[in-house]
């Protein structure tokens, strides 16, 4: 279930991006920020690698009021984030006071990590739009990325925050820096086809058999079962069926990818939570967090999602 968050001040998100150069102490920098938060008593979630965090409590006069947590961990998967971001929201300002989160993601990686992250900080403005929340991310100012970056936050801090004239929202973004085409994977292990809503039963019988063979644990073997019925459910009810489903096993992790005949023209579907007021249209948030991979392809509509056995 989605955990709504409540502006008790009314000033909603504030989103600003911070690129840095490489060599600047980014600790020293964000001190006088997160000190000035503290002293208000604005709880502070700073996501930095360990080292950083231990010098920013050392920067710090007082540090009450500050979690830290590892960038490893929290954004490992980086379609949960928002959920976490949520959660943490919901547990420290209960009703709905001002947070501050400062977040060091590392986009570095393969581009397809890289971009799916880009996507999630775009539509986070979006998302977090009603949460009395200051969210600072802050960018090691690489060429590579610099650009998205820019392009992803409302604001940009530079000592004071300046509103971003180069600021897209999400749905121009996501347009603007598509994912890469999907990479190849070889022949599948399986491979089937369902084109009827009564072929779920026995499309979930196969999914649970292969997961369970290629050695998933029995809570992630249900979470991918039900994963994938919910895409393949979607590709039947809202897609152009048929849909193939193919299934490979690698030495770590299980994939099944799910492809229609139709064209993807929702380019927020699944990166969104869907408010708490819709019944229906959850499937591919649900994927997207119950798997460790979401990848989505648009033209025709592909939905590949893994599971790793740990």
């Amino acid at each position: 279930m989605a955990i709504v968050c409540n502006s008790a001040g009314g000033r909603g998100l504030a989103h600003h991006g911070l690129l840095h150069p490489a060599t600047v102490n980014v600790a020293a920098t964000l001190a006088p920020l997160v000190a000035d938060r503290l002293a208000r008593g604005e709880p502070v979630l700073a996501v930095l690698p360990p080292a950083t965090a231990d010098l920013l409590r050392n920067r710090l006069p007082a540090a009450a009021g500050l979690h830290t947590t590892d960038p490893a961990e929290l954004y490992r998967h980086p379609g949960r984030v928002l959920s976490r971001y949520r959660a943490w929201i919901g547990d420290t300002s209960p009703y709905g006071e001002p947070v501050t989160i400062v977040a060091a993601p590392d986009p570095d990686g393969d581009n397809y990590r890289t971009a799916l992250w880009m996507h999630i900080d775009a539509v986070t403005t979006v998302a977090l739009a009603e949460c009395d929340l200051t969210l600072i991310c802050v960018y090691s100012d690489d060429p590579s990325t610099a650009d998205s970056i820019r392009r992803a936050h409302p604001s940009l801090l530079n000592g004071a925050s300046v509103p971003n004239p180069d600021h897209l929202p999400a749905e121009q973004f996501v347009a603007r820096y598509p994912l890469p085409p999907p990479a190849d994977l070889g022949e599948p292990a399986i491979s089937h086809t369902i084109d009827h809503p009564v072929q779920l039963a026995g499309l979930r019988q196969m999914m649970a058999r292969h997961a369970t063979s290629a050695g998933l644990p029995r809570e992630r073997c249900d979470d991918f079962v039900l994963a994938v019925t919910e895409v393949a459910s979607n590709a039947i009810e809202h897609g152009v069926p048929p849909a193939s489903v193919q299934l490979w096993t690698t030495s770590t992790s299980v994939i099944c990818q799910i492809t229609d005949s139709g064209w993807h023209t929702q380019p927020l579907a699944g990166l969104l939570p869907p408010p708490t007021t819709q019944r229906r249209g959850r499937g591919l948030w649900m994927a997207h967090q119950l798997c460790d991979e979401f990848y989505m392809w648009p033209r025709p509509t592909t939905v590949r999602l893994q599971m790793d056995r740990t």
